[in-house]
């Protein structure tokens, strides 16, 4: 217990994993024949970190933060952290619970899960009980885990809001149309994700026989046989020679867990009645100004991948017209920002809005370190004003000049107070989608409804090949 926070930390979900299994769907803990400390967080499965020491373990687990308090069926916010499929933990202290569980007096869950080689390529070639999107499976069972479990924490298993950011945000997407996973949640919260973001099976064998090959291994015995951290060193080495940066892992559309993508799985009315809110920040691709940090995020390639694919008058006028909306300087960062993120949380939450209630959201509060470097509210600055975590550090260096806290702490305040209206059912501030229009809460100094996207832009992309390929 701690100012009035109880946490449960690294918590196994699913059987540990084995070299035998560690590229198997996971199997949900059903009882735990020990005492558990769960004082502590548990380790990360294996990846290569991208600000933390080296990690790598065989456990999928999960933290828990309850609030002291006599009520019973507490709301739980479940969340599930980015980091594009390859890095990334629910134990970063950007995402620790505490402030938020207390503020609010709901659970709050966050989790590990499979990444990179380990969760997002497919190996059945080699083996039949090797499958693809593990890393989305891990998440489905510790949803189911929480279903089961979460009320002896004083929970209720039936007010779960699924959340994620991010890549995690595309696993909500995904996961929202996923057959077994009905009724482990009962709304959701997609924040900066990429609905489109998914491939197709072929790519995904393809990718999975290139590390294959890059890797030497032509036999099962041989893949399980290696030594998983060393598997991790190859796909580090597979990712530099591959190219793809950023996109190099990502959810599998492969007919059996997800048969379709997520706006095809919205228009076909797969998802219904499932409250959902998604949004974006203000300048998502913000970094972009400077360059050492667009090489390391590295998201160059897919992104002209898309543009390879309109007519060259098309992608002309529509830089123009981006000219003409936010100023030359900021042509590449807002065309980045919404060729990856806020275009396609758009046309997904259009495809939704005729089978359940969808609400928009746009981030746009800047500190004064951002405005000054020219970033915006750049790809995961609402996560601070989320969690009201604002001294982790990795966000430190935003607040650095911004001697005056009075209004990130009530910008914070208002996400969390239309975040606990959402969990509680209760009507929120602003209109759902019921037409063409855009309304979105933008959180700012003063909050306000806006639309998400200036029309013109909007209207244009639907001349895109981009859109047609979204919707066939």
């Amino acid at each position: 217990m701690e100012k009035g926070v109880c946490s449960y930390k690294g918590i196994p979900f699913a059987a540990p994993l084995t070299r035998k299994n560690l590229f198997s769907p996971p199997v949900k803990v059903a009882s735990y024949p020990f005492t558990f400390d769960a004082t502590r967080y548990g380790e990360i499965p294996y990846q290569r970190p991208m600000i933390r020491r080296e990690a790598g373990s065989e456990s999928l687990n999960l933290n828990i933060w309850v609030p002291d308090t006599d009520k019973k069926k507490i709301p739980v916010f479940f969340f599930v952290h980015g980091g594009s499929f390859f890095h990334g933990s629910g134990s970063e202290s950007l995402y620790n619970g505490a402030n938020l569980c207390r503020n609010n007096e709901i659970i709050v869950i966050t989790i590990n899960y499979r990444l990179g080689i380990f969760g997002f390529l497919d190996f059945s070639s080699l083996d039949t009980s090797f499958t693809a999107n593990n890393g989305v499976r891990d998440v489905i069972c510790a949803l189911s885990w929480v279903h089961d479990h979460i009320e002896s924490f004083g929970g209720d298993p039936d007010n779960v809001t699924l959340t994620g950011q991010s890549a995690g945000g595309t696993m909500v997407a995904s996961i929202l149309s996923i057959g077994e996973a009905r009724g482990l949640f009962q709304r959701a919260i997609i924040m900066s994700g990429g609905p489109t973001q998914l491939q197709e099976k072929s790519e995904c064998d393809q990718k999975s026989r290139l590390f294959l090959d890059f890797s030497h291994i032509e036999h099962a015995d041989q893949l399980l046989s290696q030594d998983p951290k060393e598997l991790r060193v190859l796909q580090s080495r597979f990712m530099r020679n591959l190219g793809q940066g950023s996109a190099t892992f990502r959810i599998t559309v492969d007919g059996q867990l997800i048969e379709a993508s997520p706006i095809i799985a919205a228009q076909n009315g797969y998802i219904r009645d499932i409250p959902i809110i998604i949004g974006t920040t203000e300048s998502e691709m913000g970094f972009l100004a400077f360059k050492a940090l667009s090489r390391f995020i590295n998201v160059e390639k897919i992104v002209q991948e898309g543009l390879d694919r309109e007519d060259l008058e098309f992608v002309n006028t529509l830089k123009t017209l981006y000219a003409s909306v936010y100023g030359e300087n900021r042509v590449v960062p807002m065309l980045y920002t919404d060729l990856i993120f806020k275009i396609s949380s758009i046309w997904f939450a259009q495809a939704l809005k005729d089978y359940t209630d969808v609400h928009l959201y746009r981030f746009d509060f800047e500190t004064v370190a951002l405005k000054m470097n020219g970033m915006h509210a750049v790809h995961s600055t609402d996560l601070p004003y989320l969690f009201s975590n604002f001294s982790s550090a990795i966000v430190r260096p935003m607040f650095l000049l911004q001697y005056d806290m009075d209004s990130v702490y009530s910008v914070a305040e208002t996400i969390q107070d239309d975040l606990l209206k959402f969990m509680k059912g209760k009507t929120v501030r602003w209109p759902s989608l019921h037409d063409d229009s855009l309304p979105a809460m933008c959180y700012s100094e003063s909050s306000e409804i806006r639309q998400m996207m200036p029309p013109s832009l909007t209207e244009m992309y639907k001349q895109s090949a981009y859109y047609r390929n979204s919707h066939r």
